[in-house]
């Protein structure tokens, strides 16, 4: 048994250039992949695509894929394709649970190898810590995964022609919301304006 004590270097500016880009690319295709699940939910419901961005915008991935499987066993013409979705949807929370190792995971560097290890915590009933060896080529797959699985149901709504629609409305400026202005406008323009 060795006694050696390693001080790992957590600070993940320390982390090889590699390593910080293919973390990034895990995010960044995990974020393409929730934009494919929010446009299914506007495109199901009808509604145009800022709307569909209202909607979604600060929905979980969990709760889109929640909406998802109920929107399409309402509506779908046949069990089949309720089946074919839920493959798709299988595919893609398989892969947003390893983009999750990747975003809630510690990434370590060992300070004589150069080393670099994911750990992963986890205490659900009792404390579980996994010290496991990473490498960049492995988190380049990982985003390919989640990629992948986005764009397999991008292709689900493409081959049934299904999309939000534009929007025909223009859009208009954001308003200040908080109650002071409120009463400002009511003060200045009265009731109805």
């Amino acid at each position: 048994m060795s006694t050696d004590f390693v001080i790992y270097d957590f600070d993940p500016n320390n982390l090889p250039a590699d390593y910080l880009a293919a973390i990034g690319l895990v995010i960044a295709s995990a974020s393409q992949t929730d934009h494919v699940l929010r446009d299914f939910i506007g495109s199901y419901l009808g509604i145009d695509l800022a709307e569909t961005i209202a909607l979604g915008a600060h929905m979980s991935t969990p709760m889109k894929d929640d909406i998802i499987r109920a929107l399409i066993e309402l509506n779908a013409p046949h069990a089949s394709e309720v089946d074919e979705l839920d493959d798709v949807l299988d595919r893609i929370k398989e892969a947003t649970a390893r983009r999750n190792a990747v975003a809630h995971n510690a990434f370590a560097r060992h300070p004589e190898t150069g080393q670099i290890f994911s750990m992963r915590e986890r205490a659900r009933g009792s404390l579980q810590v996994d010290f496991t060896p990473i490498d960049a080529a492995e988190l380049n797959e990982i985003a390919n995964e989640v990629y992948a699985a986005g764009m397999a149901l991008q292709e689900f709504m493409t081959v049934r022609g299904i999309s939000p629609r534009e929007r025909e409305k223009p859009i208009h400026e954001a308003l200040n919301r908080k109650n002071k202005a409120r009463e400002e406008r009511r003060e200045k323009y009265g009731e109805k304006y």
